[in-house]
C-alpha cells in the first residue's frame, strides 16, 4: 500500500544525496535482469552518477539498452531487522557521458568529490562517468510506508539547478574560507560534502532555493 502521510520526498532526497553505493540493475542481451554493485554519487539536480569500465558486463548492457535501476540505503541500526532501513530504487536511463562532452570534466569532478579513492584509475581510459535520467522512484521506508514518486518530486528545478552549477566553484572556496575543520568539497541545493575519510554528507533541514541560502542553512546545522 501506499502511505504518503510521511515526508517522502524529503526522505527520498536524502536517501540519494547521502548514499555512497548502490546495487544497479541492468538488462542482459536476453533481456534477463543483472544486479551488481557500484559506487554512486549526485549531480548538482540529484541525478545519480556513476563511473564504469568499460571492461565490465554492467557497462556492455547500458550500451545496448539504458534502461537501469539504482537500489540505494540507509542501513538499518544494529541488531534490527534489516528490512526496516529506508531504502530508493531509482529508475531510468544511464547515459556515458562522452569525454569530448563540454560537462564531461564537472560531472567527474562531482563524482571525485565524493569518491576521492577513485582518483586512481578514473583516468583510466577504459573508465566512463554517467549520469541516470531519472524516470521515477520507488520509496520504501519502512513496513508499510511506501511512496512511488516522480523524478520532479525528487530532483532540483533545472533553474535552480543551474545556478548553483554556476555558483558552486565559488561558493565553495567563499564557505571554506569562513568555516573551521575539513573543508568542504561539494555543494548543491540539498547540502555538502565534506572531506574525510569516507567523505561525510550534511544534508540541509530544507532545499535552498538559490545559493545565496546555503550559508544561513549550513548554519542552522551548527
Amino acid at each position: 500500500m501506499d502511505d504518503t502521510r510521511f515526508e517522502a520526498e524529503d526522505m527520498a532526497r536524502r536517501i540519494l544525496r547521502s548514499a555512497a553505493t548502490a546495487s544497479l540493475g541492468t538488462l542482459t542481451p536476453d533481456g534477463g535482469p543483472f544486479v551488481t554493485f557500484v559506487t554512486v554519487a549526485t549531480d548538482i539536480d540529484g541525478a545519480p552518477l556513476v563511473l564504469l569500465s568499460d571492461l565490465a558486463a554492467h557497462t556492455r548492457h547500458l550500451a545496448r539498452d539504458g534502461r537501469a535501476s539504482l537500489l540505494m540505503q540507509v542501513p538499518a541500526g544494529g541488531g534490527d531487522d534489516p528490512l526496516t532501513g529506508a531504502r530508493a530504487t531509482v529508475v531510468g536511463r544511464l547515459q556515458r557521458v562522452a569525454r569530448d562532452e563540454a560537462d564531461r570534466a564537472r560531472l567527474l569532478a562531482r563524482f571525485l568529490a565524493r569518491h576521492p579513492e577513485a582518483e586512481g584509475y578514473a583516468g583510466f581510459g577504459d573508465f566512463s562517468i554517467h549520469r541516470m535520467t531519472v524516470e521515477g522512484v520507488h520509496l520504501v521506508a519502512g513496513f508499510g510506508r511506501i511512496a512511488r514518486l516522480a523524478a520532479t518530486d525528487v530532483l532540483v528545478p533545472p533553474a535552480v539547478a543551474n545556478a548553483f552549477v554556476a555558483a558552486e566553484a565559488l561558493l565553495l572556496s567563499a564557505l571554506n574560507g569562513s568555516a573551521a575543520g575539513p573543508p568542504m568539497v561539494a555543494v548543491d541545493p540539498d547540502g555538502v560534502d565534506v572531506a574525510g575519510a569516507p567523505v561525510r554528507r550534511l544534508c540541509f533541514s530544507r532545499r535552498a532555493g538559490h545559493p545565496g541560502e546555503v550559508a544561513v542553512l549550513l548554519a542552522e546545522l551548527g
